[in-house]
């Protein structure tokens, strides 16, 4: 009888590894989240920038690279996350006479809830608010036979900076592995950011800022972090 009771218990003890531990007990955790160079990608529409530049024969990038890093509290299904993102500009973009970069940084605040969780598996749904400074840089390669005018420049090396900054609200659903016996975990995320108002570019360096157009985040996103912390649920 004693065996008997014994490998029950054991069995009921495996049981329970599998489920998340849901209680008002639980001990909030605190994590630690960061990514490595480019294992952040945002997919960046800015249509007015876009048709704007055309006119001088020039494109925008619009895709950006970023490295993540984020401060996680953990409390039963909630996640409350700190976090900012490093742009490590998203490669050249060729396109007539001039070569185009873009970069993006972020910073933001977000609650998730775990809508579908075991015990080291959970999927959040993220919303929250956030800041961002958007650059674009565009660069003479090639002469023209053309007479391009102001703002894009005429000698082969020189380049400009659009810039842009504003807050944007954040929403996103997200994988999130924590095993109860390990330190760390991985976790991965799509989102999308939304501008709250159109907000005019800016020509960094430059004296005037006449007829230069606006634009309201609209951008999809993806990424991939590790997370350290606690390895107690």
């Amino acid at each position: 009888m004693a065996a008997f009771y014994t490998q029950a218990q054991n069995e009921v003890d495996l049981m329970d590894t599998t489920r998340a531990n849901f209680s008002t007990k639980s001990i909030p955790q605190l994590r630690i989240s960061i990514g490595v160079p480019s294992s952040g990608w945002e997919f960046i529409s800015f249509p007015r920038l876009e048709s704007y530049l055309e006119t001088y024969n020039a494109k925008p990038n619009l895709f950006c690279g970023y490295i993540p890093l984020q401060v996680n509290l953990l409390y039963n299904r909630f996640k409350f996350d700190l976090g900012i993102n490093y742009s490590t500009t998203g490669g050249d973009k060729s396109y007539g006479s001039f070569v185009s970069k873009s970069s993006a940084n972020t910073a933001t605040f977000t609650f998730g809830y775990a809508f579908l969780a075991d015990r080291n598996n959970y999927f959040y749904l993220d919303g929250g608010i956030g800041y961002a400074s958007y650059n674009q840089y565009i660069t003479r390669v090639k002469s023209s036979s053309s007479n391009i005018n102001y703002p894009l420049p005429n000698t082969i090396g020189q380049g400009v900076n659009f810039t842009q900054n504003q807050p944007f609200i954040d929403f996103g659903i997200e994988y999130f592995n924590r095993t109860p016996q390990k330190s760390a975990g991985s976790s991965i995320k799509a989102g999308y950011r939304l501008g709250l108002s159109s907000t005019p570019w800016e020509l960094r360096y430059s004296p005037s800022q006449d007829g230069l157009p606006s634009d309201k985040i609209s951008n999809f996103y993806i990424q991939v972090m590790l997370h350290f912390g606690h390895k107690k649920l």
